[in-house]
């Protein structure tokens, strides 16, 4: 099974126009519950929202590999995340999924 770690930048990517530096700061490996976040399968993509309506900012990752979906429910503070295990995104009683392929 092929394993890729998720790099997330916290830098930004910015025009001319805002005056922001156009580099990113360098990845960092999260983690969630003390192991680094991986994906089963490809690439990931994380989105970064409060799902819960806690106030504090939450992670899912979406792999591309069947489009499966995993939230990390953030039992921190924004300024200091400390994010919990993985769950999948459910659709009803279905496991939530984007397409892929």
């Amino acid at each position: 099974m092929l394993k890729i770690l998720i790099l997330i930048s916290a830098g930004l990517i910015s025009t001319e126009i805002t005056g922001l530096s156009r580099e990113l700061e360098q990845p960092v490996r999260l983690e969630a519950a003390g192991k680094p976040i991986d994906t089963d399968v490809g690439h990931a993509a994380p989105f970064v929202c409060d799902f819960d309506g806690d106030g504090v900012k939450d992670l899912l990752v979406g792999q591309f590999g069947g489009g499966a979906l995993w939230i990390y429910r953030n039992e921190g503070t924004n300024s200091q995340p400390k994010l919990a295990a993985g769950v999948k995104f459910k659709d009803g009683k279905e496991d939530g999924c984007v397409p892929s392929g």
